[in-house]
């Protein structure tokens, strides 16, 4: 999830927000302010209330980022490098460049969010009882009990072992010790991912019919539907990791050749790419630089009758969206650093020796699949 506002920097790593913090903000501010602290703590003014459910809001959003950079320093510690921090409506996700590297490194930076949760609601408890005995009004002894205990609940829930909350992490990290099978961790906590968001979506529906709370029922169904597709994408993410285990970009890059991209394409396909299927093209423009990139598949989007009036610039990908890479590096470690990026091009002292594409990455995770199902040890006959 990318930032929709950048909010600055704090202890040195970048936060921002998603555009969906706001929604959320606005929801726990008047949820509290109408159900909560005019029931426990009566007597104030409406703006009153308003003004707490606002503030409180904020305070959670605090402990939430509290809870962010936790994994980021720790990540930092471990020598990982940290792109930023995003805040939305499901909490905050803390983007770690690459690979954790070990499965004692992701323990850590996986473990300290709740135990940092745990502690901001210890500390919010202890002010509580401080603002107690100094004699403030039950309005803000309300507002600091219930940030003390949102932030305890968010400790627990994130620590539920199964993917992709933090106790997932830490399941995983621990399986990965236990057994030194990294994509078999990566099953057993993405698996009880989709088992607990598929649970949850169901106590939603049931929520909402047998009470008749219907927006309880919607906001339990979609956490439970965000935990079931994250731990979805993660199940892929992890065959892709398999498949790129021990890969170097040079051993799936793919040949990479120049051609004029002013020419029409039919002149292009006769004269370049029908000798040479499977080829990535860096096209030069007028000026003699390089204008776009060219992928066999674009010309499959040209209508026959138009090949004498397109070029091969019109349908090639702006260079913006490649990126670089040595051929003896980590294909994993690449394509984690290069998401987005429809090409990533392999070059060396100066030369661009090859290409890789998203397509010849998910070739390989399917022959790895059945590589795995082809060395699956045959049955023994009974008797």
């Amino acid at each position: 999830m990318k930032d929709s506002i950048r909010l600055g920097r704090v202890a040195g790593v970048k936060v921002g927000m998603h555009w969906s913090l706001l929604v959320m903000v606005a929801l726990v501010a008047g949820g509290l302010a109408e159900n909560r602290f005019s029931y426990d703590a009566p007597g104030y003014t409406h703006t009153a209330y308003i003004v707490a459910g606002v503030l409180t809001a904020v305070g959670l959003l605090v402990g939430v980022l509290l809870h962010e950079l936790g994994h980021a320093l720790v990540a930092r510690r471990r020598g990982l490098s940290v792109d930023g921090i995003t805040l939305s409506w499901m909490g905050g996700v803390t983007r770690i460049e690459g690979d954790t590297g070990s499965a004692l490194n992701e323990l850590l930076v996986a473990g300290i969010g709740p135990l940092t949760s745990a502690a901001v609601g210890g500390l919010l408890w202890l002010a509580r009882l401080l603002a107690g005995g100094a004699g403030a009004g039950p309005l803000v002894l309300t507002a600091l009990g219930w940030l003390a205990w949102i932030n305890v609940v968010l400790a627990v829930f994130n620590l539920i072992p199964a993917s992709p909350l933090d106790g997932g992490r830490v399941l995983h990290s621990v399986v990965w010790l236990a057994g030194r099978d990294r994509w078999r961790a990566t099953r057993i906590a993405a698996g009880t991912g989709v088992l607990l968001g598929a649970a949850i979506v169901v106590l939603g529906f049931m929520v909402a019919e047998r009470s008749a709370d219907l927006y309880n029922g919607l906001l339990i169904g979609f956490i439970g539907w965000w935990i079931l597709a994250s731990a979805r994408y993660e199940l892929g993410s992890g065959a892709v990791q398999q498949a790129l285990d021990g890969v170097r970009v040079g051993d799936v890059m793919r040949p990479v050749g120049e051609a004029p991209g002013w020419i029409t394409i039919r002149a292009f396909v006769e004269q370049y790419s029908s000798r040479r299927p499977g080829w990535v093209w860096l096209l030069r423009d007028w000026s003699g630089g390089y204008g776009g990139v060219l992928v066999g598949d674009a010309l499959a989007a040209v209508p026959y009758p138009n090949w004498d009036l397109a070029r091969p610039l019109d349908v090639s990908v702006p260079m913006a969206m490649t990126s670089g890479a040595s051929p003896d590096e980590d294909a994993l470690t690449v394509m984690g650093r290069s998401e987005g990026r429809q090409v990533v091009f392999v070059v060396s002292g100066g030369h661009t020796l090859g290409a890789v594409l998203p397509n010849d990455v998910e070739a390989m995770v399917r022959m790895s699949g059945r590589v795995a199902r082809g060395r699956r040890p045959a049955r023994r006959p009974v008797g």
